[in-house]
């Protein structure tokens, strides 16, 4: 079921925000829960005033570190973990839940504000043997 109460899209009980409402919820006091690997991370991070950087594969042993008392919005590079982490966080008594739509992709694509690191940035001839120039150690 879908439906549309003022900002963002109800599906199924949650609430979905395009880029743009997410960076105005962000400046009401939300907090923007980024799920995404270290690695993405690095490469292209959120330039928003509270992030919190809590990996899809951490967050059953790390929820209980979010707040509870104010609105966290999901985002990972696509939307595809964010339903999942709803549902995980909802099953702990998180209420005040939202997802980014389309993740760091729509994010990006929406100009909103980012942060990159060139050099952490995939290069390659093919998708196959595409790299970072960064060394890490």
């Amino acid at each position: 079921m879908v439906e549309n109460h003022g900002p963002g899209m109800i599906i199924n009980g949650l609430c979905f925000l395009a880029p743009q409402e997410t960076l105005e919820a962000l400046l009401k006091g939300a907090v923007l829960v980024d799920l995404r690997s270290d690695d993405l991370v690095e490469m292209k991070a959120f330039s928003v005033s509270e992030v919190i950087h809590l990996p899809y594969t951490s967050l059953a042993e790390h929820a209980a570190e979010l707040p509870m008392d104010r609105l966290l919005i999901l985002a990972d590079s696509s939307g595809v973990y964010t339903k999942g982490a709803a549902a995980a966080l909802k099953a702990r008594g998180f209420s005040k839940i939202a997802c980014l739509n389309g993740g760091m992709l729509a994010w990006d694509q929406a100009g909103m504000p980012l942060v990159t690191d060139p050099e952490a940035l995939l290069h390659g001839e093919c998708a196959c043997v595409m790299k970072a120039r960064k060394v890490t150690r």
